[in-house]
């Protein structure tokens, strides 16, 4: 399953896949000073919680700038300590996400964002700031001799599809070091959601990828 909305978007069931996008993951760990809500000066604070909300500004600016290409940029954890409603956060935790089909680009949003990182410790006094890679794996194009023969057999099946790049992370990724490879996506439905129990492909439309895969098979088995 495609795990997302574009194939919904453009009315069409078969994704013929051209790679995986490049992943960066990372921690990032504020460390502040706590204080009384109601009684240290904002001058006076360290604030770990204020700063993690910098880095989730700065990285929608990123996304927004148009500079680092086709980045996403995700933060989906985030906690701050001690977690009290009348305490100024010691620290703060929080992971970021970065996905881009352009390897250059990716590096290039991973460096400033490094950079950004440094400015905001410098420039709060009391703060510091640890990074930890949790993982990262490049654009993986994917062959496309096997491309061509997907849409050739969904073609023939008489259904409609578009080429798009994975978002998301697969096995065939490291298969691809191996040998040719290519993936097929089927549309999903609700939006595409995916690791949801909401997660859902009709009967009849994975009954289409079945036959586009079994084709595509049967044709990449019979050349020479």
């Amino acid at each position: 399953m495609e795990q997302g909305p574009v194939l919904a978007e453009n009315g069409v069931g078969i994704g013929v896949v051209t790679g995986v996008q490049g992943i960066s993951w990372q921690e990032i760990t504020v460390h502040g000073r706590a204080a009384h809500a109601g009684t240290t000066p904002t001058q006076l604070r360290a604030d770990a919680g204020l700063a993690a909300a910098e880095i989730i500004v700065r990285l929608r600016a990123m996304v927004d700038s148009g500079e680092y290409g086709e980045l996403r940029a995700t933060v989906g954890h985030l906690t701050v300590h001690p977690d009290l409603t009348n305490i100024v956060p010691a620290r703060a935790e929080l992971t970021v996400d970065l996905r881009n089909p352009d390897d250059a680009a990716m590096a290039r949003a991973e460096e400033d964002l490094a950079a950004f990182l440094s400015e905001l410790e410098d420039a709060r006094p009391g703060l510091a700031l640890t990074t930890r890679r949790m993982a990262g794996t490049p654009h993986v194009p994917f062959d496309e001799t096997v491309q061509k023969v997907i849409a050739g057999a969904a073609d023939d099946h008489g259904l409609a599809h578009i080429s798009l790049l994975s978002g998301a992370g697969h096995d065939a990724q490291e298969i691809a070091a191996l040998c040719p490879t290519a993936m097929i996506f089927v549309r999903g439905e609700y939006d595409g959601i995916s690791h949801n129990p909401r997660e859902y492909s009709t009967p009849e439309t994975c009954a289409r990828g079945v036959d586009v895969l079994a084709t595509t098979l049967l044709r990449l088995a019979g050349q020479d």
